[in-house]
């Protein structure tokens, strides 16, 4: 029996200490604020668990742990962790334990925005083509997962933020990819060039016969990864033509890959703008590189229904359309998601910034296209100076007291899109709750 210490006891953390406990280690579960009542049951009551907090650490002998798994929302400035490296005490990520004891291939896949109906896509396309495949990692089920109830997959398809990637050590994805990259997370990385390498762990174990998708469109950054990587290199854009690779052309894909040229037919494609126009060209890429064939894609298309919090539309009250895009946490993200739709958008922007500037996102805001910007959350005033006088725009505390307005605000033919580019913490646990909430106050607002 050996002694681990997990630090994070959110969804990872649960699944992490779960597994440990089901293997018969003994488990410390350090949280800094979530209590032990709060835990599941079956961690709660298990006779080889204990919950620590804050007040805990001082009496805690660091000797006894042999090694410590960290969840991704842990800086590795935290003091657990930094207590951790002075005991020298070996530090590893749930994905790096999950990757040393798997038996299938993975497909990773990273980048600032679209990585979660990527992966989505990608798994949907691989199930209905006869390839099982696991679905999960940053979003939705945490990949240790896959190895606690097992099933006989092919392929798991693991979507991987910046936080995920940065211990990497051995883990390796046989076909990997970034879709794209946007200053993000600038608040953890300190510089957009820390934030990249994170990014680019995604290759590191990769051997000479793996795939490295990777987007030509990302500018400045494509020749420095194709530098980088060991593997064979599988190019995709969104932008003009390729002589070898996958490009998007009117309503199809042009495929031209190991010496041949396939068109990929997506009339069929259900989701809105040119970011998911993106994230189907990367999937399709993935999958074809698989060995799915080219009409297994085409049928999978029309029944892709997205994701929840993605520019879902959730209800047309007399006119007025209201959208749920509470994922986008980032202002690419939120541009992504105004570009999608038509005008006039009132758009709901706030909550807790990861960067300090937002000059570049808020210099293309056109009345033309946003009537009005409602301004809710811990950064609504540092967000204020950035919006263009032109626009007219109003600063409230939170979504609800926005809804005892927002039918003197809104005439028919308006749109209505809550896209925050803002993480949710300062008033949510996640950006599922808070599309939650607007989800109940749009239904009790009719």
């Amino acid at each position: 029996m050996r002694n681990y210490l997990v630090v994070g006891m959110g969804k990872t953390g649960e699944s992490t200490t779960g597994f440990l406990l089901d293997h018969g280690e003994k488990v410390l579960g350090y949280d800094d604020h979530k209590k032990r009542s709060d835990l599941l049951p079956n961690i709660l009551n298990h006779p080889t668990y204990s919950h620590l907090m804050p007040a805990d650490l001082p009496k805690l002998n660091w000797k006894n742990i042999q090694e410590c798994i960290v969840s991704p929302g842990v800086p590795s400035h935290h003091p657990v962790l930094v207590k951790c490296d002075q005991e020298q005490i070996p530090i590893l990520s749930e994905v790096e334990l999950a990757c040393s004891m798997l038996d299938f291939p993975l497909i990773g896949i990273t980048g600032s925005n679209g990585k979660s109906t990527t992966v989505a896509l990608i798994g949907h396309i691989l199930n209905r083509a006869g390839f099982s495949a696991f679905v999960g990692g940053n979003f939705g089920t945490p990949l240790i997962d896959s190895i606690a109830f097992p099933a006989s997959y092919h392929w798991g398809v693991v979507e991987l933020s910046s936080f995920q990637l940065e211990r990497i050590v051995n883990a390796r994805f046989h076909i990997a990819g970034i879709l794209n990259l946007s200053p993000n997370h600038l608040d953890r990385h300190n510089t957009f060039r820390d934030y990249f390498f994170q990014k680019r762990n995604i290759f590191i174990n990769q051997k000479k016969d793996d795939r490295a998708i990777i987007n030509f469109s990302i500018p400045n950054w494509h020749a420095q990864l194709c530098q980088m990587v060991r593997s064979s290199i599988v190019p995709v854009t969104s932008f003009g033509q390729l002589h070898e690779g996958f490009y998007w052309e009117k309503q199809k894909i042009v495929e031209r890959f190991e010496g041949k040229e396939r068109n990929i037919d997506c009339r069929n494609w259900q989701l809105p703008g040119g970011h998911n126009r993106e994230n189907l060209l990367f999937a399709s890429a993935v999958c074809r590189v698989v060995g799915v064939r080219v009409d297994q894609i085409e049928e999978s298309l029309s029944s892709f229904q997205g994701l929840s919090h993605r520019i879902q539309k959730i209800a047309e009250i007399n006119g007025v359309v209201f959208y749920d895009d509470s994922k986008s946490t980032t202002p690419a993200s939120t541009c992504a998601a105004i570009n999608s739709l038509n005008g006039p958008i009132i758009l709901l922007l706030g909550g807790r910034s990861k960067i300090k500037d937002f000059s570049e996102f808020t210099r293309y805001f056109s009345p033309d296209k946003i009537k009005m910007v409602l301004l809710f959350g811990e950064d609504r005033e540092l967000i204020q100076k950035f919006i263009p006088e032109s626009i007219p725009t109003f600063l409230f505390s939170d979504l609800d007291e926005i809804f005892l307005k927002i039918r003197s605000l809104t005439v028919s033919g308006d749109c209505v899109l809550l896209s925050p580019a803002c993480t949710s913490w300062d008033q949510y646990a996640n950006y599922q709750e808070r599309g939650e909430h607007f989800f109940r106050l749009v239904y009790g607002n009719q």
